[in-house]
């Protein structure tokens, strides 16, 4: 018994050794990889989203030591998103839009007498952005119970709009009669200028643990849970027709299109790890 106790005092103190080195660290520093779930609350009747979006998230992430048990969180992460959209043919709404080329046109810059401009009715969508993250967290955590200890985080991740692009499936049509012939089409790569905000912000909350598995090198896990506050997609003015699609009920007649944006936030559920030194 005495053997026991002695063995298991021993290791005990051999762990807390090896964890005494990550706990007096000022600054811990690493790669931080992550997959998520975007989920799209939609400010629009005439788009709806369709299913849930993913999140793909690279970089790298500091940890300042504020106190024994309080940090600050910060660093660059790379966020690949896919959103999901669809016409939610509201009330037997079509939703349309005028394009050239790979281009999707606000309704202000499109030529009725520019034979190369085309109109589609857009079925379903899918948005890919890439977004530059800056997550400013304050980190709770215990004191290293052998190789462990856990955490908890609160604050912000800003992020920058860096590229976006848009794939849609649905009809491509005659703009001088937008209720004729329709022909099924798929217009992928698709480039909408200033149809995303550049910037989103949301307010979240993480848990976790953190291994220290080698001298100072930790194995970071932890879930969170993030609340999209800003807009996803620009608000443009109707009056100035900074727009860039439009909904048409059959047999309404061009004069009582309705002129309207995309428009939703965005929450998010996010699986993070990350190995620090």
């Amino acid at each position: 018994m005495k053997r026991i106790t002695l063995s298991i005092l021993t290791l005990s103190l051999a762990m807390n050794s090896m964890a005494q080195d990550a706990a007096d660290k000022e600054v811990q520093a690493g790669l931080v990889f992550g997959s998520g779930l975007a989920f799209q609350k939609m400010g629009t009747n005439y788009m709806a989203s369709n299913g849930t979006g993913t999140d793909l998230t690279i970089g790298a992430n500091a940890t300042f030591s504020l106190t024994e048990t309080i940090g600050f969180c910060t660093g660059l992460e790379f966020d690949f998103e896919t959103l999901k959209y669809k016409s939610a043919n509201y009330q037997d709404n079509g939703v349309y839009y005028y394009y050239i080329d790979k281009d999707i046109l606000s309704l202000s810059d499109y030529d009725p007498n520019n034979a190369n401009h085309n109109l589609f009715e857009l079925d379903t969508r899918r948005q890919k952005a890439v977004y530059l993250t800056i997550p400013t967290m304050m980190v709770f955590r215990t004191n290293f119970i052998g190789y462990f200890r856990y955490f908890g985080k609160f604050g912000l991740r800003n992020s920058f709009l860096l590229k976006s692009s848009i794939s849609d499936t649905g009809n491509d049509l005659t703009p001088e009669d937008p209720m004729g012939i329709a022909s099924a089409a798929t217009l992928d790569n698709m480039s909408a200028s200033g149809e995303m905000f550049f910037f989103k912000s949301a307010v979240g909350l993480s848990g976790g643990a953190e291994w220290n598995f080698s001298g100072s090198t930790s194995l970071v896990a932890e879930i969170g849970y993030y609340y999209g506050f800003t807009p996803i997609h620009t608000a443009k003015n109707v009056d100035k027709g900074n727009n860039y699609y439009f909904a048409t009920a059959p047999n309404n007649g061009a004069g009582n299109d309705t002129r309207f944006n995309n428009k939703a936030t965005q929450s998010q559920l996010q699986l993070k790890i990350s190995i620090l030194f």
